[in-house]
């Protein structure tokens, strides 16, 4: 079923690509109890909760960021959904902003292991830890006042990024300013994403 939805949204899946993100699983597996990457209920449930859902953005990524675009993901944590659109989308650079030292220290240890090049990781807070970062597409996918972050976003977008918003947050969003698009594709419809996506694209 991935590997079809992936398809129809015009991205290669293959088996390397499975492998990838089977090693990712195991590398969250062995660290978790030490950093608290994901709940003990998520853990069991690695690939169905995490995986399927970061991949669920693979397809808008794939229209919306040119080659060579840049992924700005915010509270990285684990590295959802950032690392496996990396894996299926290798044209990303990706920028990954993360305050917690431990969680940093997992990323880069999945960075390494995974082998993935362009990928910068960044100790520390939104927006101060990203203030020279100039993004096509904007993720953060579990953060702790997503009300917060999401005007924090708003006001540093520049013209043409997308933020990919599944907080919710992006009901709300007004003005002539930004264009804003809920999803409502084959995979909210299987329910094989979490949260209810918008796309908020800063339009001037």
């Amino acid at each position: 079923l991935l590997v079809e939805m992936l398809a129809a949204d015009g991205v290669h899946f293959d088996e390397a690509d499975y492998e990838s993100l089977e090693a990712y699983c195991r590398l969250i597996e062995e660290w978790n109890e030490s950093v608290s990457l994901v709940s003990q209920g998520d853990l069991e449930q690695l690939f169905e909760r995490h995986v399927v859902d970061s991949l669920s953005l693979a397809g808008i990524l794939r229209r919306s960021v040119r080659d060579g675009g840049k992924l700005l993901d915010i509270g990285s944590g684990a590295g959802f959904p950032a690392i496996p659109l990396k894996i299926v989308l290798p044209h990303l650079h990706l920028v990954l902003v993360e305050r917690s030292e431990r969680k940093i220290g997992f990323l880069r240890k999945a960075v390494g292991d995974l082998g993935l090049s362009n990928v910068t990781i960044r100790h520390g807070e939104f927006p101060q830890a990203a203030a020279d970062v100039v993004a096509d597409a904007i993720t953060a996918r579990a953060v702790e006042d997503p009300k917060r972050l999401t005007r924090a976003i708003l006001r540093r977008m520049p013209v043409g990024c997308t933020f990919l918003c599944q907080s919710g947050e992006g009901a709300v969003v007004k003005g002539d300013m930004f264009h804003v698009e809920h999803v409502d594709d084959a995979w909210t419809r299987r329910g094989l994403r979490r949260g209810d996506l918008r796309l908020i694209r800063r339009a001037s």
